[in-house]
């Protein structure tokens, strides 16, 4: 028997009030999502004689094939430890296996809250129960002291694909602090006419983004790039930036996505942790 119903805009409003018992931060950033960005494809509700109690869903990253992430899955705290939130990602992984996916991928914070509660625990656990495994963390990501975990799950058997390295020209194009973050910035880019170059960009292109997200106050900068982008890797060494995880498979079998972060400040940031 089907539980979730696909959700229309009609539900949006009440979607959003039910994260926010939640997460405030978590319901900013999905009412933009299903008002401007994504609209209501792939999300789903839980709903019972006294509406709607539950939500989830996926999106599709770009570039990428047949992969997805789980978008805002939460239960009103009248119907918590019921087994509704299991229910709901179970028949969310079984329409994605109906649907040819290879990986699914969830973020979880490790936030924890002035009493000590380790708010995203439960979460987690359930995540790893259903069989998802942790594939990276970054320290210090939505703020000092609280991590990204980002786990990952296959939904389909390894394939043969070319992984042939490829020799993209990179243009940085923008700057963004990253959602949910407190000073964690990003660059947006594009590959550029004209490969075959010695390097995807210069030291000079990416100290220019750093010098424009330092004036913005930023605290570190995240970016990913595909494993078969031959001279990523020295570039961003040379700027200072730090390797920071992998998630395996990510734009198709054979091509995982690298995480690397640059933290400003950094030293000044460990001692804070060490004092607490």
């Amino acid at each position: 028997m089907k539980l979730l119903r696909p959700m229309t805009a009609a539900d949006i409003d009440a979607v959003v009030a039910l994260i926010e018992l939640h997460d405030e931060d978590d319901a900013a950033e999905a009412q933009r999502f299903y008002s401007e960005l994504n609209g209501c494809h792939g999300q789903f509700v839980l709903e019972q004689q006294d509406g709607i109690i539950g939500v989830t869903g996926f999106e599709a990253p770009s570039g990428c094939e047949q992969c997805y992430w789980i978008t805002w899955t939460y239960v009103h705290p009248r119907h918590l430890n019921r087994g509704h939130g299991r229910a709901m990602l179970t028949e969310l992984i079984d329409h994605l296996r109906q649907l040819g996916a290879r990986k699914l991928f969830v973020k979880v914070s490790d936030y924890v809250d002035a009493h000590g509660s380790a708010v995203y625990a439960a979460a987690l656990h359930l995540y790893e129960s259903l069989g998802f495994a942790v594939e990276a963390r970054h320290a210090d990501f939505y703020d000092a002291g609280e991590a990204q975990i980002i786990l990952g799950m296959r939904l389909a058997p390894p394939r043969r694909h070319d992984t042939a390295m490829q020799h993209p020209a990179i243009q940085f194009n923008e700057i963004f602090e990253i959602a949910e973050t407190e000073g964690a910035w990003s660059f947006g880019w594009h590959e550029r006419r004209g490969r075959g170059v010695a390097a995807p960009f210069s030291r000079e292109d990416l100290q220019t983004g750093l010098d424009a997200v330092s004036r913005e106050g930023a605290r570190c900068v995240f970016l990913s790039f595909p494993s078969n982008y031959a001279g990523v890797h020295e570039a961003l060494a040379g700027a200072g930036f730090d390797e920071a995880g992998m998630l395996k498979d990510y734009y198709d079998d054979g091509i995982d996505e690298l995480h690397y972060a640059y933290f400003f400040n950094h030293a000044l940031i460990t001692n804070n942790h060490d004092e607490n």
